[in-house]
Parts: C-alpha cells; structure tokens; sequence
C-alpha cells in the first residue's frame, strides 16, 4: 500500500503535465500522421507561433528580395513553433519585403506550410501546404523571430513533386545560375553576381533527404543540372544540347558556362576588353578544339552601343582562335534550324547525333512544351 502512495504525486503531475523541461519539449513536438516528427520545438518556444513559407513564396524571396552579390550560408539546424495557417496570424506575421507588388505573381495569395495535416486552412489571402515533419538538415532559414524561408536545396527537392523533369532541370540549372526569374523587369528575368547553390553542396543535402517524398525525381535530375547559366535562354539551349535522348536532348556533354577566358594583347586590343567570358563553350588543349556558342537574346543589343560591344567580343574570341557559332531566339525556337546548328557542334567536338535521334521526336517536343511554357510562367512553383 506504501508503494501506491508513493506513485500518487507522479501520476499527479504526469496528469497535469507538470514534468521536467525536457520531457516537456518532447511530448509538445508537431507530428504527422502520428510519426514524431524530427524537427524539435525547444521548450521555451512552445507557446511562439511561426510564419513558414512554402516553396513558392520562398523561391520569389530569393529571387527578387535576397542580394544578387550573396551566396547563402548552409542552412542548419532550426526550431520552430506552431505554424501560422490563419489569415490573422499570417497578416501579422508578413515582413515588410511581402508587399502587393512581390505577392502579384504568385496570385496575391501567400504559401505557407504546416506540418500537421488538421492545422490546414481555407482563405483568399494564402494557401496552406502540408508537409512531411520529418525535415532534412538544412531545409529553412530563419529570416527573424517569426519567419522561416525554405532553403534553396528544399525548393528543389519539393518541386520535384510537382515539375515536369526538364522544367525540373531548368529550376537546378537557375539555382546554380546567375539568373533569376522576376517578371517586374523588361528581359523578364534579374542578374545574379553569385549562385545561390551549386550541385555539390544540392547533393549533400540530398544525400540525408532519402526519406522525403521526391527524393528519387530530385536525385534523378541532378546529373543533368549545368552550373553558370546567365539566362533562361542559355538554359534552354544547354539542355537541348546535353539532356539524354529519352528526355527530348542530343546527347552533347556539357560546356563550360560563362568561365573566364584571358585574352592575349592582341585579341584584348580587338574585343576592348583583357577578359571574355563565352556564354557556352568547348576547350580541349590535346585536339585544339576551342568552339564558343553564343545566344543573343532581343534585350542584349538595345542600343548600338550593346550591339557594337557584343561584335567586339565575339572578334576577341575569334582572334583567340574560338569557333564561335551565334544563336537568336527565332533559330531555336524553329526546331529544323536548332537542329542544323545542333549537328554543326556535335560535328565540331567529335559527336555524332544518329538520324533515329533527330527531328520531332515525343521526347522532344515534350521536353520544348515544358521548358518554354516554364520560362513563360517566369518559373512559378504555385
């Protein structure tokens, strides 16, 4: 009977949830579908709420709001506490960078997530998304004491649910790029200075996201991204060149994208510059193979002094001893023309593209469908 007694207290404070801290922080944990999920809400966070932008929201965040000269640290580790789902709690949390003007592409409406599928919501001013609570290492960033953005690692791995494959691709390629998609400018699109991501820091963080849905897709794509594209069109030009026949491509091995090339006096004296820096290009010192590809869109010679400078570069590189073949926006979108100019680069760097693998082929067409109407989209992920 003694030994009864004694238990009393205990079931006592078990009851009215009167236990350590840590017990505390344990049982208090958001789950889904009854899993205990792996991102831990520390104890004094219990009672805190937090805005948690879903992918959408966060890739325009990266896009139009963080600073085009900036790489992003890696995101670790992050607590968080009850997800904001209700229009109240989401207007209130708003920073001040989520005006009208950065919400008009995405509808006017927010994208928020939560991780609890009876936290989900209805209104007009934001979209709620369940996702899986077991978060992989590095998924968001804390932006403040109420607002998480989903790293640029996480966008790609959820977006894998939901893009076609090459649109897939042409998302890497931009994430790993000095572009981003922003349809408040005239090309559509905003200089970057530095990449957001590269593919090995995107494969360590997909090496401990092998539990998460779309993991497979995401990991599939990943041979395929190119780094240092510097627009949509050159990002559409590369996979057309280098994605697998089964996917709509020729099967071409990557080039080297926008690399410094040192020009000699003579060729700096020709392109009025000591530096170019070729938009595609193919460099093998054995077979003195140098051929550079260059895409030139309708907003790169809007006046002739543009004009005057793209010809002076493209005479550098020529007096380099470059092969330069020139693309414009009509030569690839006729896919005969494309495929033309297509068969003189793979003849110029040794690959033969078989008759079989030519013309309008379903993969083809279907890998153009994707790619273009994504470029029109400007991206979106909503």
């Amino acid at each position: 009977m003694q030994c009864c007694t004694d238990r009393i207290p205990q079931v006592v404070f078990w009851m009215i949830g009167v236990l350590p801290a840590e017990f505390r922080g344990l049982f208090s944990q958001r789950t889904m579908l009854g899993r205990r999920s792996e991102t831990r809400i520390s104890p004094d966070r219990m009672r805190a709420m937090d805005l948690v932008f879903d992918i959408a929201t966060s890739m325009e965040f990266w896009r139009r709001v963080y600073p085009a000269d900036r790489v992003p640290k890696p995101a670790g580790s992050v607590t968080m506490g009850d997800c904001a789902c209700s229009r109240k709690d989401v207007e209130r949390l708003l920073p001040a960078w989520a005006t009208d003007d950065f919400l008009a592409p995405l509808g006017g409406v927010v994208h928020v997530t939560v991780f609890d599928v009876r936290e989900k919501r209805k209104s007009a001013t934001c979209v709620v998304h369940v996702r899986n609570g077991r978060l992989p290492e590095g998924s968001h960033y804390r932006l403040n004491d109420s607002a998480l953005i989903a790293s640029p690692a996480f966008i790609f791995l959820c977006a894998a649910t939901v893009l076609n494959f090459s649109a897939l691709v042409a998302l890497g390629c931009e994430l790993c790029g000095f572009y981003g998609f922003d349809s408040s400018r005239s090309r559509g699109f905003r200089k970057r200075r530095a990449p957001l991501l590269t593919v090995e820091r995107l494969r360590a963080f997909l090496e401990q996201a092998r539990h998460y849905r779309g993991w497979k897709t995401a990991t599939r794509a990943l041979p395929f991204i190119v780094e240092r594209s510097a627009s949509p069109m050159e990002t559409f030009d590369v996979l057309a060149m280098c994605l697998p026949y089964r996917y709509g491509g020729y099967s071409l091995r990557k080039p080297i994208m926008n690399e410094a090339v040192e020009l000699t006096s003579k060729a700096a004296h020709v392109a009025k510059r000591s530096v170019c820096y070729p938009d595609m290009c193919y460099i093998d010192a054995k077979r003195r193979l140098k051929v550079d590809i260059e895409h030139h869109g309708k907003f790169d010679h809007s006046t002739d002094d543009d004009w005057d400078s793209d010809r002076a570069r493209v005479n550098g590189l020529k007096e380099m001893g470059f092969e330069v073949i020139e693309l414009t926006n009509s030569q690839v979108k006729d896919l005969e023309t494309f495929e033309i100019i297509i068969q003189r680069i793979a003849k110029l760097i040794g690959k033969q593209v078989r008759k079989e693998h030519c013309g309008a082929t379903p993969a083809r067409l279907e890998f153009r469908r994707a790619v273009i109407e994504w470029n029109r989209s400007y991206g979106r992920l909503s």
